[in-house]
């Protein structure tokens, strides 16, 4: 009977220390963000071989294989990624006039990652296509990825200024 209370008391004491080692006021709350270092793929030609999207909509793209790699972009010899390194994030957006990619960022935040896109208008007025990519260090499976594209001024349609995605 004594060697019943010793055990009981002896799980009920493990049992009591595991409790209070839970301590909700360490969580920490995520409110920062950072930027990721980014690269570009030299020699690669940016031609997405998918369909066009309507004026003002993006295609968004997370790579992380040499065969997605293959079937996204146009041409026989592709530029090497070393996909067990870098995961490569592209986008297509058709524009109401001939654009450019005037700046990209890829920022970390607690919800995952955005890759943040500005484009600025060219002297064209013709439709165009605009491809944008970039390397970034390999991202874990499920990482999310918020693609914000800023198309400009002139080519934005019926009062849209950015196109985000969720991928």
């Amino acid at each position: 009977m004594q060697i019943r209370r010793l055990l009981a008391l002896a799980a009920l004491s493990f049992l009591a220390m595991s409790n209070s080692c839970k301590k909700e006021d360490d969580v920490v709350p995520c409110n920062a963000s950072a930027d990721v270092t980014t690269c570009q793929i030299t020699g690669l030609t940016a031609r997405i071989t998918e369909p066009v999207p309507t004026v003002g909509q993006t295609n968004d793209y997370v790579i992380n294989s040499a065969a997605e790699y293959r079937a996204l972009f146009a041409g026989k010899k592709l530029p090497a990624v070393d996909f067990a390194t870098y995961t490569l994030l592209a986008g297509k957006t058709r524009t109401a006039s001939a654009s450019h990619v005037a700046s990209q960022q890829v920022l970390q935040t607690c919800a995952g990652y955005t890759y943040a896109v500005k484009l600025a208008a060219d002297a064209s007025p013709a439709a165009a296509n605009v491809v944008y990519y970039v390397l970034v260090p390999k991202l874990s499976l499920g990482s999310q990825v918020r693609f914000a594209v800023e198309l400009p001024p002139v080519v934005a349609v019926e009062g849209v200024s950015t196109i985000e995605t969720v991928r």
